[in-house]
């Protein structure tokens, strides 16, 4: 019950920013996303604390060249006896950016090593947030560091 409500506010917050992005994606001469956009956003719960990180980017589909807003989904919970309820999520950066440093060289001289997200329950928002913002249910795919992404296409010029 609680994760449902945590799965609503989530698409509730990202939705009117989804919408702004997905209806750029149908101009021509405008860039949906430009970069990328992260948000995490935490749940508070009376036993620990959740976590869920959205990474929103452009996504060019190669067949067609249509541009879609593809959004990558990461979450994890953790109660307050574990750790003090304390949490990470990796960024996710295979959006196409280019960074000063490898990924590599930055993993390197990280001194804490960040856990990959909670499979089902990353698999559960990606779904619930494809289903309610109008995603393309054939494009949820796991990516490799354990995230969930899906793409949502603009709507059909009139």
């Amino acid at each position: 019950m609680a994760v449902d409500v945590w799965h609503e506010y989530v698409a509730r917050e990202l939705g009117p920013v989804l919408a702004v992005l997905v209806a750029r994606a149908g101009k021509p001469r405008e860039e949906p996303v430009p970069g990328a956009l992260e948000w995490t956003l935490p749940w508070g719960m009376d036993d620990g604390n959740g976590l869920v990180r959205v990474t929103v980017f452009t996504e060019i589909v190669p067949e067609s060249f249509e541009r879609r807003v593809r959004v990558v989904v990461a979450a994890a919970a953790k109660g307050f006896l574990e750790d003090g309820g304390k949490l990470a999520l990796p960024r996710y950066a295979d959006w196409g950016a280019e960074y000063a440093r490898s990924r590599s060289e930055i993993d390197a001289d990280s001194t804490r090593q960040v856990p990959p997200p909670d499979g089902p329950l990353t698999r559960g928002m990606a779904e619930h947030l494809c289903r309610a913002l109008g995603g393309l249910p054939d494009t949820l795919s796991e990516e490799p560091g354990g995230e969930v992404g899906f793409s949502v296409a603009p709507p059909e010029p009139a």
